[in-house]
């Protein structure tokens, strides 16, 4: 369920090919990645396509533009060096983006509600084993290894996430990853505790789809307010990896060379110029009739 919200935002930031090329194909391309949790049958995916137009006209003409302009404030607070980024202004764009999120949840969530109070018994059941099945994946490849193979995966991607953005690292550089991955606090196993927590919720909430007249706006709270259902010694590691990294950010900030501030501004540039060129013309998101 909380996948069919993240695939939009995690689709139309899609380095990779660029949100001008993934955008106007979110209607067919969702349907499908939902189908991997939950089959849906005709009049189903009908109402999740027209839904998903709706929900993507209003996304693209007054989300977008708001994307844009938080991008490009950002690259101006990186491009002199002599005027090194903060930790406030970090902190400041991190809650800004979180709130672009819950936005987006906002808008979403009713529209989910409605594609799943019309779900079978069995397209539930397949949807909650499609889940426990994502979860005992993450369990494998996060929880059920080594302390050491952990840490050490940890550290590569997160050396390789950040030359994606800033290009090759310099050794300096490279220490300063390894001492941020050595500050993070392990959440994989709160992680799963919550995720499990999380699934039992919904599952009792849909239990009850077809005769809670609140069922709607249940879910929605629900899902816009995830983060009240997590443990205290959950919520506390998360604020503090959340320090760790915002102070670790501005260390590498500090520490970049012209070729590398050049790359990581042309980066975060980039994607708000496609946020800018998106068309929000109907006719160019929906598909047409003979296709």
């Amino acid at each position: 369920m909380k996948k069919l919200v993240l695939v939009i935002f995690l689709l139309v930031l899609l380095v990779g090919c660029g949100p001008r090329l993934i955008y106007p194909h979110l209607y067919w391309l969702i349907p499908f990645y939902v189908d991997d949790y939950i089959p849906l049958n005709r009049e189903q995916s009908s109402l999740l396509e027209k839904q998903l137009l709706r929900v993507l006209d209003w996304h693209c003409r007054t989300q977008l533009p708001v994307y844009a302009q938080s991008l490009r404030q950002l690259t101006k607070d990186l491009e002199d060096p002599r005027q090194p980024m903060t930790y406030e202004r970090l902190e400041h764009s991190s809650n800004q983006f979180k709130t672009y999120w819950r936005e987006l949840v906002k808008k979403i969530g009713p529209e989910m509600a409605d594609i799943l109070k019309t779900a079978s018994n069995e397209q539930l059941a397949e949807l909650f084993q499609n889940i426990e099945k994502r979860n005992n994946e993450f369990k494998a490849e996060y929880v059920d290894i080594s302390r050491e193979k952990l840490t050490k995966n940890r550290k590569e991607r997160m050396a390789a996430d950040l030359e994606n953005w800033i290009s090759r690292l310099t050794s300096e550089q490279k220490q300063v990853v390894s001492g941020w991955s050595d500050q993070i606090a392990p959440l994989a196993v709160d992680g799963l505790r919550n995720r499990e927590k999380v699934l039992a919720k919904f599952r009792d909430l849909l239990e009850k789809r077809r005769n809670d007249p609140d069922f709607k706006e249940t879910f929605v709270a629900m899902l816009v307010n995830l983060d009240e259902l997590r443990a205290t010694e959950y919520q506390k590691k998360i604020d503090y990896n959340t320090d760790v990294t915002l102070k670790f950010s501005v260390k590498i900030s500090s520490t970049l060379k012209p070729t590398q501030r050049k790359h990581l501004v042309k980066r975060i540039n980039s994607l708000a110029v496609d946020f800018e060129k998106i068309s929000c013309d109907p006719l160019k998101i929906k598909p047409k009739q003979n296709e």
